[in-house]
């Protein structure tokens, strides 16, 4: 088990960065974004937290901000990665629908107290849906890198289609070489897909039935979070196993 305290993150503020690459992934117009912070600024936050997108006034429309998890762990230097999926209609995805390679934005952080808590238990359970993988990816690569813990780390990460796994080889690569990570992708509209096809929360019951010093972590819609919330809550996990960050 480890006590290791992270550094302390910054103070929320303002800065411009560039984007340096931009990836379509899934099917379902979602985005990947690799932000470079400008040469010699540092940029301090905690694996899980945030920071917000400053959509620039248009027109008749004010200026406004939006949260969006970071994806990338504090230890990949100068990068600041993002994944969102687009909502037509939706002013702030329809902003960054219109970006390209080379562009510069505006964002504010870091922010939230999605993070891991202290001390780690025995096991690690992230659950998510969808772009709520985003806040787990930075986790998770933070946790296999710096940490490199004895503890069991599980992702239990829900689609509707095979597709639509977002980064699935990065995660099979970082499980073939840290034999305590493990993941289980479902997928609830399967093609091809052989592999699990319940919903996440049915599979905490499946896999997770035993509570003992474990967290668990959701992240996407509310309602599969109060589904897993309800499911894990019910085979005897209590409230301070259980955290979670809403998308909605």
């Amino acid at each position: 088990m480890s006590t290791h305290t992270p550094a302390k993150p910054m103070r929320a503020a303002i800065f411009d960065v560039q984007i340096r690459k931009i990836m379509d992934i899934g099917i379902q117009e979602t985005r990947h974004f690799e932000l470079a912070l400008p040469a010699g600024s540092v940029f301090q936050f905690e694996a899980g937290q945030f920071l917000n997108i400053m959509v620039p006034a248009a027109g008749a429309n004010p200026a406004f901000k939006r949260p969006y998890s970071i994806a990338s762990p504090p230890h990949w230097a100068n990068r600041i990665d993002l994944c969102w999926k687009r909502i037509h209609g939706g002013k702030a995805t329809e902003y960054l629908w219109g970006l390209k390679q080379g562009d510069t934005i505006k964002v504010q952080g870091p922010l939230g107290r999605f993070v891991l808590k202290r001390p780690l238990p025995k096991r690690i359970i992230f659950v998510s849906t969808g772009t709520g993988i985003a806040p787990f990816r930075s986790i998770i690569a933070w946790l296999l890198e710096q940490e490199k813990p004895a503890i069991e780390i599980h992702n239990l990460f829900g689609n509707r289609y095979d597709e639509d796994i977002l980064y699935l080889e990065e995660f099979e690569s970082w499980a073939k070489k840290n034999p305590n990570f493990h993941n289980i992708f479902t997928v609830s509209r399967p093609k091809k897909w052989t592999g699990e096809k319940e919903y996440v929360q049915n599979l905490i019951k499946k896999y997770f039935p035993q509570p003992d010093s474990t967290h668990i972590y959701i992240c996407g819609l509310t309602k599969m979070i109060e589904e897993v919330v309800q499911t894990a809550t019910a085979l005897g996990y209590a409230k301070d196993q259980i955290f979670y960050e809403k998308y909605d």
